[in-house]
């Protein structure tokens, strides 16, 4: 009884341990094709919008808005989209 008591036991502190260690899967793939639509200058919010959706975090920058886009696929690849708004236009962007 005790065996078994310890083997329940023993499964149960891998399982919590395990779970912690998982990466989550955050956003949607950032297609190469669609960021390299964007134009400084031309490309407006909508325009950003209808190409990738919801930003994951917007917030305020110096000069306008910056929205932010980050896809996580739970095994160490990542990519991010960082999108700066200089009025309703797109002043400058990153992708990585």
């Amino acid at each position: 009884m005790k065996k078994i008591k310890f083997i329940v036991l023993f499964s149960i502190i891998l399982i919590v341990l395990s779970a912690g260690c998982a990466t989550p899967k955050i956003g949607s793939p950032i297609a190469t094709s669609k960021v390299q639509q964007i134009r400084s200058g031309y490309t407006t919010r909508d325009d950003i919008l209808n190409l990738f959706g919801t930003p994951l975090r917007n917030v305020a920058g110096e000069t306008g808005e910056i929205w932010v886009y980050r896809y996580l696929d739970g095994e160490g690849v990542g990519q991010e989209l960082v999108v700066s708004f200089n009025g309703d236009k797109v002043s400058v962007f990153s992708y990585r």
